[in-house]
């Protein structure tokens, strides 16, 4: 039960970014993924499945950026929902997401409100949580993350930038201080070349290790895979990416 529910939360956040760089714009995004992972100790695979749909209030501008990092970089705000489903054997969860992020006019502040639905074997949970960060200077932005029982120290940091070559990358470091587990430090990097990106990542917290690449494909597609390893197992994944650009 334990490894059901975490995996259902755990893949709530499953995203992909497409690398292809466009003069578009943009304002939904469509994400379906699917991951396989062979649990620790456990004889049955986890097969995970899910979708998630972005809404932005103004276009995203894609001119001379990633299209992954453009919602980033030009602080979009946005409406998206999530609903995920895992299956591990006998048993089965389903979860349900829904947030609003806001980035202020003129002002560095930017604020998450999100609501989370688990359905797990018939056991019902509804909880709330939220981000609150800045923007201090373009594309740098500093977060932390609460829910609606309290907040254990964590901090993001995440940085987009230009090489002098003109490609572009995407930075990232975490760390997240649980009352009841270990403090956990997370690195994450992504490279953009010009029709695709290679990226992957470390949290110390699960001994996550995870690796992908993802390619821009016609008519607003992008396909990434990742492949990933942690304390309840080995997995791989895929996700398609729309956006009607």
């Amino acid at each position: 039960m334990r490894i059901v529910r975490n995996l259902s939360v755990q893949f709530l956040a499953v995203a992909a970014l497409a690398p292809a760089i466009q003069a578009e714009d943009f304002r939904v995004q469509a994400q379906l993924s699917y991951d396989k992972i062979d649990v620790e100790d456990v004889d049955d695979d986890a097969d995970v499945l899910s979708a998630r749909g972005t809404f932005f209030f103004k276009p995203v501008p894609t001119d001379g950026v990633p299209v992954g990092e453009a919602a980033y970089i030009a602080r979009s705000s946005y409406v998206d929902v999530v609903a995920s489903s895992v299956e591990l054997g006998g048993e089965d969860a389903d979860a349900f997401a829904a947030n609003v992020g806001y980035h202020f006019t003129n002002n560095m502040l930017f604020i998450r409100a999100g609501v989370v639905q688990t359905d797990i074997s018939g056991d019902d949970d509804t909880s709330w949580n939220g981000t609150l960060g800045i923007v201090p200077i373009p594309r740098l932005f500093f977060g932390t993350d609460l829910t609606e029982d309290d907040w254990d120290p964590n901090l993001t940091a995440r940085y987009a930038g230009k090489l002098a070559n003109s490609n572009w990358y995407a930075a990232s470091i975490s760390l997240a201080d649980p009352d009841d587990g270990d403090t956990d430090v997370g690195v994450e990097f992504d490279y953009y070349f010009p029709r695709f990106k290679l990226g992957a990542g470390y949290h110390s917290g699960s001994e996550l290790w995870t690796a992908r690449a993802e390619m821009g494909l016609p008519q607003g597609f992008a396909l990434l895979g990742r492949v990933f390893s942690d304390d309840l197992g080995d997995g791989f994944g895929f996700t398609l990416t729309w956006r009607d650009l």
